[in-house]
């Protein structure tokens, strides 16, 4: 009986501590801030009003993600701003969509990781799992997180939708070391004022070159479409020929091969006949493949894809 008693007990710590750590993967404190959390229940399709599918595999981060009023654009949760500096934060990311039609949020947190990729699945979450976005083709969206890890502090951009396409891994460097003094000093609010400044002033200079021919897919994947240019083509290979012919004529070479060819032929022995071969030519204007390494797209837990800066620590 004993024995019984002991093993019920072991059954219902693993379970307990399997639920708690299974809702809370990201382990947030949420109440130091001002900002309303909203309860997910299944009531309200747990807060998702996106196209991604909930099911086993993401419930949790869902769950373990503070459901927002998508409209207030900053959520410091790790308490780094002033009230003030919010409300000014918050006016510039406003000229910033509306300049734009490109979502901005600025998020702070206190929390404990051991890898990066840590920030960036729970940037990814928190933009997917809210409404950000939603009132756009894409989702397009410009995320800035700020932990405050006491251990390790560290930020970085991450970029949804359409957004993507403004910034190469160039563009997000110039961004991220342009705010690090500001950061590393606490001087939130002139740091994320030239983060917004910098981020209008890439998107006025239109899509970074290496996404010329790229697109978004409805997962929020960069597509490329490469075109070949099939006038251009032709004209050079017209050209080159008609090059080589000429030199050919010249070196009387055509002519030679003809009368050689024709001395071993006894026309009233040989009977052949002409066999003459048609081909259609076919060609492909362009080809799409997926991004899938280096400064492409990323996947989230929602299945959709989302580009990410590459972070700094400090």
């Amino acid at each position: 009986m004993r024995k019984l008693r002991f093993f019920s007990v072991i059954v219902f710590f693993l379970f307990f501590s399997f639920n708690v750590s299974a809702l809370d993967i990201y382990n947030v404190d949420y109440s130091r801030s001002n900002v309303k959390v909203i309860d997910r229940s299944e009531s309200n399709k747990w807060g998702v009003n996106k196209h991604w599918n909930i099911n086993s595999g993401n419930i949790n981060n869902v769950k373990s993600v503070p459901y927002v009023d998508s409209d207030l654009k900053v959520y410091d949760f790790a308490d780094i701003l002033t009230d003030t500096e919010e409300k000014q934060i918050y006016n510039k990311i406003q000229n910033f969509i509306e300049h734009t039609n490109i979502d901005m949020v600025f998020v702070s947190i206190d929390m404990p990781y051991s890898y990066d990729s840590k920030n960036e699945d729970f940037a990814a979450d928190f933009y997917d799992y809210n409404d950000f976005g939603l009132n756009f083709d894409k989702y397009n969206g410009i995320l800035l997180l700020r932990n405050n890890y006491s251990s390790d502090r560290y930020y970085d951009i991450y970029t949804f939708g359409d957004a993507q396409l403004y910034f190469d891994q160039g563009r997000y460097d110039n961004i991220l070391d342009g705010i690090y003094s500001d950061f590393t000093s606490k001087r939130y609010l002139d740091g994320i004022s030239k983060f917004v400044s910098d981020c209008t002033y890439y998107y006025d200079k239109g899509y970074a070159s290496k996404y010329g021919h790229a697109y978004i897919d409805d997962d929020g994947f960069i597509q490329y479409n490469y075109y070949v240019p099939i006038i251009p083509c032709l004209g050079g290979s017209l050209f080159i020929t008609l090059i080589i012919m000429l030199i050919l004529v010249k070196k009387n070479k055509m002519v030679r091969k003809a009368t050689t060819a024709s001395e071993y032929l006894d026309k009233g022995t040989i009977n052949y006949t002409e066999h003459l071969d048609q081909f259609t030519h076919s060609h492909t204007t362009h080809y799409t493949v997926s991004s899938s390494s280096g400064g492409g797209s990323h996947g989230g837990s929602s299945g959709g894809g989302h580009s990410s800066g590459g972070g700094r620590h400090g």
